[in-house]
């Protein structure tokens, strides 16, 4: 790291962090062996944009879709993905190998990096679509983007605030795979508390709709604060 900055290790500042939503400006102090080291000269409070919770259940897809929904993902704020296999799913693997999560999780943390996030999103292990729908959080906002939804009902800001204005629970959005969700699939959403939205006329890939989805999730979450 330090070759690729060209860090002056007895002398310049870096930020640290440690995912807790925190960050330390450090002053290198020099190093010994592989570990650096510093004296804290000031702590960050908790960023303001790791308050709100965004969760985005996934359909599995392609590795390079999947791996361009988590980069992406992460820069837009979210703060757990939950992949899942439903009817019409590209990808039916269910397990999450230690190579495949090593590379899901680097992925992330670049991404985080990138965005200056303080804390890093959760990644779980996919699960089939009726189970993970249980696992969201139950004072979220529930979501679920369907083609077979009327194009005027989209995502409308009222329901990302509460009577004193912030939405505490956050969001939980659900996207389906490249065939869309069944309709029984949606009616099985809605009972576990999912409203359906739509993301307008046009008709588009999954990856561009989870990005979309979150976007605009996190805007009316951020703005709803």
């Amino acid at each position: 790291m330090e070759k690729v900055l060209r860090l002056d290790l007895h002398n310049d500042e870096v930020l640290v962090l440690d995912n807790s939503g925190k960050s330390y400006l450090v002053r290198l102090s020099g190093r010994q062996g592989n570990v650096l080291f510093g004296e804290v000269e000031q702590v960050q409070e908790t960023d303001e944009r790791a308050a709100f919770q965004l969760e985005l259940g996934f359909s599995l897809t392609k590795r390079e879709k999947v791996e361009l929904i988590l980069q992406k993902g992460t820069e837009l704020g979210v703060s757990a993905f939950r992949p899942f296999v439903s009817d019409r799913s590209l990808d039916r693997n269910l397990k999450l190998d230690d190579a495949k999560r090593e590379r899901w999780s680097a992925i992330i943390r670049e991404a985080a990096e990138q965005s200056h996030r303080t804390r890093l999103p959760a990644i779980f292990s996919p699960q089939i679509f009726k189970d993970v729908l249980v696992g969201f959080p139950q004072e979220s906002t529930r979501l679920i983007a369907w083609e077979g939804t009327a194009p005027e009902l989209q995502l409308n800001p009222a329901w990302f605030s509460t009577s004193e204005g912030c939405n505490s629970g956050g969001a939980s959005l659900v996207i389906g795979p490249e065939g869309g969700f069944s309709a029984e699939e949606v009616s099985l959403a809605e009972s576990a508390g999912f409203r359906q939205f739509s993301l307008g006329r046009n008709v588009l890939r999954m990856e561009t709709a989870c990005l979309a989805a979150c976007a605009l999730c996190a805007h009316y979450l951020e703005t709803g604060c």
